[in-house]
């Protein structure tokens, strides 16, 4: 079976199809992604708590994945945990997992493999990120903030970052969740894109398969920026939806129509959601 996509960017002269990754090339600098990098730094060098925030799709995940591939492995020593699942006693063992340790199923003796996992780190700092923060429930993160303060070291044994939807802020404001909501040193919130950051990722995310040229009209791009309401997940399925109607109709450019078939297909276009 012939792999129609790929076929699709042969025509076109792309080296790959468009859209795909958010990678190094197509990645945009945004003010308010550049904000929250130096944020996750000084967090980081502080060993702070720090709450990064934003609606589904902001890129909050990519940025932090992105951030984390440029630390310094001699500084600092990253553990990401993802499945939000996780309970009080499941967040200990899965920590210690990440630091090379055997878990075990008591909780004292996981307590006490993580404090030697981190002296092991030596001057290296550990960063702990829980993505999806909203989805744990209050004994994980209880677990979490306890740990910050293991044995009464004067400063945080780690740094910690949050990731979670704009809401989590508020969630945290509540009584079983007030020891650590006053521990956050730093809170940013993602904001979608402008006009003009959305037709730069779409001029950047196409110069990075080899499309320098005008590919998207300046209808489809306003549609664009108006159906994901500068959402970066949204718009790149929007606009390498838009791409495949117009390549497979073997059109060089894509309209509004096109994108207009596109809407048709992915079902989240919040720009254009009645409230």
């Amino acid at each position: 079976m012939h792999n129609k996509p790929q076929l699709y960017a042969r025509q076109w002269g792309a080296t790959d199809v468009p859209f795909s990754l958010l990678n190094e090339q197509s990645w945009l600098e945004s003010p308010a992604l550049q904000k929250a990098s130096d944020l996750l730094q000084q967090t980081a060098l502080l060993r702070g708590v720090m709450l990064l925030c934003g609606p589904n799709g902001a890129g909050k995940s990519a940025l932090a994945a992105r951030w984390l591939r440029q630390c310094d492995q001699r500084l600092f020593h990253p553990v990401v945990l993802t499945q939000s699942s996780l309970t009080g006693s499941s967040i200990l063992a899965s920590i210690t997992l990440k630091l090379g340790k055997p878990a075990r199923n008591r909780r004292e003796r996981n307590l006490q493999l993580i404090e030697e996992a981190v002296a092991e780190l030596e001057r290296r700092t550990l960063i702990l990120v829980l993505d999806e923060a909203q989805n744990y429930g209050t004994g994980a993160l209880e677990e979490v903030r306890l740990l910050l303060g293991l044995n009464l070291v004067e400063r945080p044994l780690f740094a910690l970052i949050l990731i979670g939807d704009d809401y989590l802020l508020n969630a945290l404001k509540l009584r079983h969740q007030r020891a650590l909501f006053s521990r956050i040193s730093c809170h940013h919130v993602l904001s979608p894109w402008t006009s003009a950051e959305v037709s730069l990722y779409l001029e950047k995310a196409l110069a990075a398969v080899g499309l320098e040229r005008q590919v998207f009209e300046p209808a489809a791009i306003e549609l664009l920026a108006c159906a994901s309401a500068g959402l970066p997940r949204t718009l790149a399925l929007l606009a390498q939806a838009s791409w495949l109607h117009a390549s497979s109709l073997q059109l060089q450019s894509v309209t509004a129509a096109h994108v207009q078939k596109a809407l048709e297909e992915v079902p989240y276009a919040p720009g254009l959601q009645r409230s």
